[in-house]
Parts: structure tokens; sequence; C-alpha cells
């Protein structure tokens, strides 16, 4: 039997439209004698099964069904057009939920670390953790004193074989020390190239390529090497970096498909 429930009405007030369909035009009374339950029962029934639509009224003595065809078709529309209107809500719900949580409890909703050493000590944690792809931004001032080395966690990722990824502030290029960590990190390359089952993937370019443009007045990023352009440079500062990321990725397969 179908859920009778999901249109609003009871399997007793199923059974009750289901005789009125076997024997139209018969008595109340005579309907409850066949179900074996009390004529009153059979009666509170028909009134919810005329309020549905399903039984015309004005008959209390031999009430006439309608056709389900019509009757339930149209029932079943009413109540899909007011779970689409309680659907159609859902999002707005969710952000107001959203903002509630967060105003009664921010920890439940972002990750908050407070000081140098448990900052340093959670991203370093985040690192260790990675299994395929690590992927941050960076950008000073840096919350770690000497954060231009090579931490051993970015060496561990590199070791594992997992993906480092990073999109850099230009003013990161300028800061000190970053010529030795590339150095350190294009010899971690040479020595996982030198193990089959190493993978580390590093690029090192000439530092007067034009390599990457961000332009602010137009929320323009462009990536002059593989000639990308996208107007989303607030949501790849937001951490959206999926789009960049498909495309180097597919740069990346072209050039190795031409290399073979």
């Amino acid at each position: 039997m179908a859920d009778w429930e999901a249109v609003g009405l009871s399997g007793f007030d199923a059974q009750v439209y289901r005789q009125l369909l076997r024997d139209p035009g018969v008595p109340v009374r005579q309907h409850s004698e066949a179900l074996e339950v009390p004529e009153a029962t059979v009666e509170a029934a028909v009134g919810r099964l005329i309020a549905a639509g399903l039984v015309r009224g004005g008959s209390d003595a031999a009430p006439a069904p309608v056709d389900p065809r019509s009757g339930l078709g149209m029932l079943v529309r009413e109540r899909r057009a007011a779970l689409d209107g309680v659907a159609a809500m859902t999002d707005q719900l969710a952000r107001e939920f959203s903002a509630g949580q967060l105003q009664a409890e921010p920890s439940r909703l972002i990750e908050i670390a407070i000081g140098r050493e448990a900052i340093e000590a959670r991203i370093d944690d985040l690192l260790r953790g990675a299994t395929k792809q690590a992927v941050g931004t960076d950008t000073p001032p840096y919350v770690a004193d000497g954060s231009h080395q090579v931490s051993s966690a970015e060496l561990a990722l590199l070791d594992r074989g997992v993906r480092f990824r990073a999109i850099y502030a230009a003013e990161v290029l300028e800061h000190p020390g970053w010529v030795a960590r590339l150095q350190s990190m294009a010899e971690e390359q040479a020595l996982a190239d030198a193990s089959a089952d190493r993978a580390s993937q590093i690029l090192t370019v000439d530092r007067s390529e034009r390599i990457r443009t961000y332009n602010f007045p137009e929320n323009r990023i462009a990536d002059h090497r593989i000639n990308f352009k996208a107007h989303n440079l607030d949501q790849v500062l937001d951490g959206d970096l999926d789009a960049l990321l498909d495309a180097l990725a597919a740069a990346d397969k072209q050039s190795r498909l031409q290399q073979t």
C-alpha cells in the first residue's frame, strides 16, 4: 500500500477510500460493517477524504469517491508544490544556520589558532597529514621566524610523493633566502627523480620570464605560460584555486604528451 502519510492521510483513510471505490453509492453503515469498525470511525475518515478532495461532499449517507486520477493527482501536485516551496528555502535557511553557529560558537565552523607557536604547529600538522596534494597561498608577513627555509614538513611531502602547490604574492619573490629555498627544493627534486617510488613536481623558471599577472581593477588573473585568463581574482585570493590548478594540470599533461 502506498505511503498515504505523504499526502496527509492515514492508512485507515486509505482503506476507507478503497472501500468506497469498490462499492460506490453504499451507505456509511454498510462500509463500517464491511471494514468491521464503528460507523463513527468510518464517518470521520470520510470527512478527511472529503477535505482532501478524494470524496464528494453533500451526501453523508452514501459518499461518492472521486476518480483517483484527478483526486489523488491534484493532491500529489499540491503536496509537491508545498515541498518545492520548502526546498527553495533550503539555501537561505542554511545561511541563517551557518550565521547562527558562527555567532554562537566560532570554533565550530572555523579553526582558530592563537599565537605564533600554535599557528606554526598547526600548519606543520596539516602538511604532514596530506596524502595526495597540498595547496596553499604564500604571502608575507610570515607567522614563523625563518619561514624562508624549507621546512621538514614540506620535504616530507616530496618524499611521500605528495604534490605541493602554492600561489605566491609578488613580494614573496623578493623575500630574503628564497633563492636558497628554491635550490633546496630543486635538490629534493633531483633526489626524488633518482628513486622510482618518489614522485615530485617542481618547476624552476627564469625570474625574467613573465609568469603570472594579477590585475585587481579588472579582477583578472592570467598565467602567461599556459595562456590562462580568468576574471575571478577575488575568489583565487579567497582560496578557490580549482580553475587555475585544473588549467595548470592540463597544460602539464599536454607538455608530457608532447615529450613522449
